[in-house]
């Protein structure tokens, strides 16, 4: 028997006091006894106890994956500036003498705890239960959208200064140079776009394209390690293009982008007619990628929370395109913009291919202003497979692809994080996002919820603009040998530019891994002693040894627990 407040956490108050003491003793009803929560699970039995393996689905509230579409991204965008933060801010309080890797004897800066702290109270405070989920009220978000804002505000703050303390040169030096940093423990090509006035200081014609409100800095050659100051002062180094280029050209009534590895051809109606695989002699997609569908969404309760299992029996794909044209045409970046008008809302995609790279990026912004409609995304893949691999928490989750049983069907919108993949033994598609939850697979059929517009709690939910990137990426081996979780993770994490001083210098990765491939999770100051908590996770389910090499000596090292108490 237990009681207490607790959808909001909290714990027993006086009338349930004095009910437990009313009747605690009370003949023919159980003997009740105050207690802690960690002492019932401890006293649990343990032998003849059934056990549960797979998914504990709950067959409801499968809207809560969708609505609020801004709260989610702005989440998501908080708990990667957040992280980031950490890890340059923890990199740059570490002793920065020039003379070595990382090594030196002169204090590094100080660490920022007490703001990094207060923005992670901000961001946990915010996930909630009914605020992340978008079943709050109207005046809930317009205290949630501020908050996260300046969450990420903070970290980026936080994250820019550390990268110029790094590189040995002050931010409030005249800027000469551009401090490119990898967030993410894998190396990864050189890919940035940066303001115009950021660029000025000359950059080779290998590495630079032209693209709106600014230049795009790419070389897939080129593998970053933790940061490097790509373009020092006097730096005026011109060659020509590298051969594998991208290019956007019209064919027919539709536009083809194409490189070395994809050719992907957008139709007339602003969909993905074909993306052929060079690398592996096949089409990706079975039907046109990207079918943007709108449907009548008018849960039986709940409005905010549910979507019913018909919802697709009353949908129409949006298939009117008011626009069409080719807005970047390499040789770094090919990219084709479509403009659709529907009702009151307006839906701007613009298709990206960089030279070196097989990944689509759909960079989406949607004027949304429906009431009671749910937009999706889908991707029919060519692929054949009886399960999809879903990202969570540190790992993934593998669910059917069919709907043979009553359970199958009912998981007809599911979880996921930053991608969903769909693998053959040698071939596969995912599609990656960088800000939504929701999503299903049905046989090759990949979805994507976008956007909804409930009327309660919160008759004004998803009303406004939305701004997000979701991708298709073809790709050969299966989800591990193609590296979708570090795909997932660059579109989430993408490379950080700093303007820095002209006599700046670029610094090497802390730590570096062979063997079974990590995912990275934290790199922090420890909270109550001295040292550096690095935190990874194997994101796999593979069984193996990494060993991991710093670029500076290590003194000692620990096994901590998440709390960073000392393991075994």
């Amino acid at each position: 028997l237990s009681f207490g407040w607790g959808d909001g956490g909290g714990g027993p108050d006086r009338q349930m006091l004095e009910n437990y003491a009313r009747i605690k003793d009370y003949p023919v009803l159980p003997r009740l006894q105050m207690g802690r929560v960690e002492d019932f699970f401890a006293n649990l039995p343990t032998e003849g106890v059934p056990t549960f393996t797979g998914e504990l689905y709950l067959e409801l509230h499968r809207a809560t994956l969708t609505t609020q579409g801004l709260v989610k991204k702005l989440n998501r965008e908080s708990e990667h500036r957040l992280v980031e933060a950490e890890a340059f801010a923890a990199l740059a309080s570490l002793p920065t003498g020039r003379t070595g890797l990382l090594g030196g004897r002169q204090s590094g800066s100080e660490y920022p705890r007490d703001r990094l702290d207060q923005s992670w109270k901000s961001l946990l405070l915010n996930q909630f239960h009914d605020i992340l989920p978008g079943s709050s009220i109207n005046e809930v978000y317009q205290d949630t959208h501020p908050a996260l804002r300046a969450v990420v505000a903070t970290a980026e703050d936080i994250r820019n200064g550390a990268i110029c303390s790094l590189t040995g040169a002050g931010s409030g030096l005249e800027p000469g140079g551009i401090a490119v940093a990898n967030p993410a423990l894998q190396s990864r090509p050189l890919t940035v776009a940066v303001p115009d006035e950021m660029a000025a200081g000359g950059l080779p014609a290998s590495v630079r394209q032209k693209i709106e409100g600014g230049v795009l800095l790419h070389d897939p050659a080129r593998q970053l390690g933790a940061f490097e100051v790509v373009v020092p002062r006097g730096h005026t180094e011109s060659s020509e293009p590298t051969a594998a280029e991208v290019t956007a050209t019209r064919s027919g009534s539709g536009f083809v982008i194409e490189n070395d590895l994809v050719h992907v051809a957008i139709g007339a109606d602003g969909t993905l007619h074909r993306v052929f695989d060079k690398r592996a002699d096949r089409d990706a997609l079975s039907d046109r990628g990207n079918q943007l569908w709108a449907y009548v969404d008018r849960p039986r309760a709940w409005d905010a929370w549910d979507i019913d299992e018909t919802y697709e029996n009353a949908g129409f794909e949006l298939a009117d395109v008011e626009s069409i044209e080719i807005i970047e045409s390499g040789p770094l970046r090919a990219s084709v913009r479509v403009i659709r008008a529907w009702r009151n809302s307006r839906f701007v995609q613009t298709y990206r291919l960089l030279s070196g790279s097989a990944r689509i990026d759909i960079e989406t912004t949607i004027d949304w202003h429906e009431r009671m409609m749910l937009i999706r995304a889908l991707f029919p893949t060519s692929v054949h497979t009886h399960e999809a691999t879903f990202e969570t928490i540190f790992g993934v989750h593998k669910r059917p692809t069919h709907r043979n049983t009553s359970w199958e069907r009912a998981r007809f919108e599911v979880s996921a994080h930053r991608f969903v993949d769909l693998s053959e033994p040698a071939y596969g598609v995912a599609v990656l996002n960088d800000g939504k939850y929701g999503h299903s697979v049905v046989g090759g059929t990949i979805g994507l919820s976008l956007v909804r517009g409930p009327l309660s709690p919160d008759p004004f939910a998803d009303e406004g603009e939305h701004r997000f990137t979701y991708s298709l990426l073809p790709h050969q081996g299966d989800w591990i040998d193609a590296g979708v979780v570090h795909e997932a993770h660059v579109i989430n994490a993408p490379l950080v530019a700093v303007p820095v001083a002209g006599d700046a210098s670029g610094l090497p990765a802390l730590v570096s891994i062979e063997g079974v491939s990590l995912g990275f999770s934290t790199l922090k100051r420890a909270h109550d002693r001295d040292g550096l908590v690095l935190r990874l996770y194997e994101p796999h389910g593979i069984a193996g040894r990494t060993v991991l090499t710093f670029s500076r000596d290590v003194r000692s090292a620990t096994a901590v627990t998440l709390l960073e108490e000392d393991m075994d």
